[in-house]
């Protein structure tokens, strides 16, 4: 008892309260250490964010520890920085391993920042897709599939080189690096079905390509949810850009190019005749690498004087204080409020320095410094809170959000303000028109169906329906991409009583280019919803209750109209009068 009576004595009542400021600084050991703190204090989050704080916060505890052993001579002082350095560097260590346990080769470096990167998708989550691949190389004049002989058994997506695809011998297109090869044939069966190459791919030159195995794609992709919605809008743009690619080069040098549904439904009531691949222009992107060299740390000089007597015990408040900033350091980076947790408690910390620097030591620099050090940690933290605040969503745009933006990790804020400034949420009534082929310009608007159900026509014959939460013009939206003042060449009529978001396209535009996150993420999600309105062409006559009886999981029929929609882009072709015929010739097929 006489002996917690003692600590306890040392600890409070022997240190009285400040009635004036030491007239000494502190020495050129302590400045320098609270410069590095503040360097280190004005560091990030993330892995390399994490590096830079730990890195120089460790720095300035070795020079505070050196300081405390040679200028002031306290024990406790000592101890504690001391304490502090080891903590620091064992998380320095500890992350620095991490950094190092997920970079990969030259390839996943250059999938990662040409396709993965710019999609927001984090190193963690990019590691857990590069482990269950591997990198194959396919040499010059070598075969990647056989037509009627290669089965469907992977998911590959080409890093270099170039592939030409052909069917019977005929030339269809090339494929480029960052483009999948076989996303057609994946996207066309089910995990259950099977299937061969309707087409034969062949390396060009040498080429490195990125592979999946079938099953241990679908097992991750069951796995983890964000991979798997990252995957079905990659697919799905990509096969967009191959049928793009391929209408491009059959109407090139016509007049204008035909709406991309259209050569599809003419192909909906021919004999399957043809194999369906992929096509799609080059997107050359430049390789960035993204793990920079660590820099190490310098060992403090050992400096030839010591303190001959130690001093006292400090007071209680100064050890809280060190107890705090223990605690904020030793924090897992793997909990969910890391970052708020440590610079809450190094500002509740600093704030505690100030008090024992203002109260106890009597030092004036060693006060401010510490109020530096609290106001850059309070700034930090105020903004961490800033973007853990709730944001409120409008009712009519949540489901939006959490169908299409939501799973690709879009924050609620930045999609509030992409729906908050510059678009609108409109009405038309049960048989008004959202647009009248060959009258409405295409290069106005882009629009989501909030609520209720859009039918889509070609010269009065029914090729299909748009429900909510799919773009009601995305196809207009890509070819006004390509081809400026085009019109609509299909007829938009609603259904039923409709609300849609609308966004001005100028407007849109300009905003997109100034979030290049967003502009992916919008441009993916297009793509996607061009091949969910060319699927939709498999069988027109469906009424709604067999359209909600459909599994989501595409089968083998898909596959089949996949083929159909190459073949009936290639045969429009040959005749361009052929679409105008089919359509005459079938007027009993299907009407509004």
């Amino acid at each position: 008892m006489e002996g917690n009576s003692s600590l306890w004595k040392n600890l409070i009542d022997e240190h009285p309260v400040c009635t004036i400021w030491k007239q000494e600084a502190e020495g050129a050991i302590y400045h320098l250490a609270s410069i590095l703190f503040v360097v280190g204090f004005m560091g990030g989050s993330g892995f390399f964010g994490l590096l830079y704080v730990f890195s120089l916060l460790g720095l300035g505890f070795l020079c505070s520890a050196v300081w405390a052993w040679v200028d002031v001579c306290a024990a406790d002082m000592f101890s504690w920085n001391f304490i502090l350095f080891v903590i620091c560097f064992i998380r320095f260590v500890h992350i620095a391993y991490q950094v190092h346990s997920i970079t990969f080769a030259r390839e996943f470096q250059l999938l990662y920042s040409s396709l993965f990167q710019p999609l927001g998708t984090s190193l963690p989550d990019f590691r857990t897709i590069a482990m269950s691949s591997e990198v194959v190389t396919l040499e010059k004049e070598h075969c990647y599939a056989m037509q009627g002989k290669t089965s469907i058994d992977k998911l590959s997506l080409l890093v270099s080189g170039r592939i030409r695809v052909t069917v019977d011998g005929e030339f269809l297109h090339y494929i480029f690096p960052f483009q999948f090869l076989d996303s057609p044939e994946w996207d066309s069966l089910k995990p259950t079905e099977e299937g061969t190459f309707q087409v034969t791919l062949t390396a060009e030159t040498d080429c490195r390509y990125v592979s999946w195995r079938r099953k241990k794609l679908y097992l991750l992709l069951a796995q983890h949810r964000y991979i798997s919605r990252l995957f079905s809008v990659l697919i799905g743009s990509d096969i967009a850009d191959k049928l793009y690619a391929l209408n491009d080069r059959v109407y090139i040098g016509k007049r204008y190019h035909y709406d991309i549904r259209l050569p599809n439904f003419l192909q909906m009531s021919r004999i399957f005749k043809m194999n369906y691949t992929e096509s799609s222009p080059l997107a050359e992107a430049t390789a960035i690498g993204f793990t920079p060299e660590l820099e190490r740390i310098l060992p403090v000089p050992s400096n030839e004087t010591t303190c001959e007597n130690w001093r006292e015990i400090h007071h209680l408040v100064f050890h809280v204080a060190n107890i705090f900033f223990a605690i904020g350091l030793v924090i897992p980076t793997t909990l969910h409020l890391h970052m708020i947790l440590l610079r809450g408690l190094l500002a509740v910390g600093c704030a505690l320095y100030v008090v024992w620097a203002t109260l106890y030591r009597c030092a004036l620099d060693i006060m401010i410094w510490n109020s530096v050090f609290l106001g850059i940690n309070i700034l930090h933290l105020s903004y961490l809170l800033y973007k853990k605040r709730p944001v409120k969503i409008e009712k009519e745009l949540k489901s939006i959000y959490r169908r299409l933006f939501e799973p690709l990790r879009v924050s609620p804020d930045l999609f509030r303000r992409l729906t908050g400034q510059f678009c609108m949420i409109q009405t038309l009534k049960k048989g008004e028109s959202y647009a009248v082929e060959e009258l409405t310009s295409v290069d106005d608007r882009l629009s989501i169906l909030l609520k209720g159900k859009m039918k889509v026509s070609y010269r009065g014959h029914f090729l299909h329906n748009i429900y909510p939460c799919a773009f009601i013009d995305s196809p207009e939206f890509r070819s006004t991409q390509m081809h400026k003042g085009e019109k609509f060449q299909v007829t938009i009529i609603a259904d039923d009583n409709c609300r849609f978001l609308c966004w001005s396209r100028e407007r849109l535009t300009y905003f997109l280019e100034s979030e290049p996150f967003l502009y992916e993420i919008f441009r993916y999600l297009i793509g996607k919803d061009i091949t969910n309105k060319l699927y939709s062409l498999n069988d027109p006559t469906l009424n709604d209750k067999k359209i909600k009886k459909l599994d989501h999981q595409l089968s083998l029929c898909t596959q089949l109209s996949m083929l159909e929609m190459r073949n009936s882009i290639v045969s429009s072709s040959e005749d361009e009068e052929g679409l105008h015929q089919f359509l005459r010739g079938t007027s009993s097929v299907s009407s509004l």
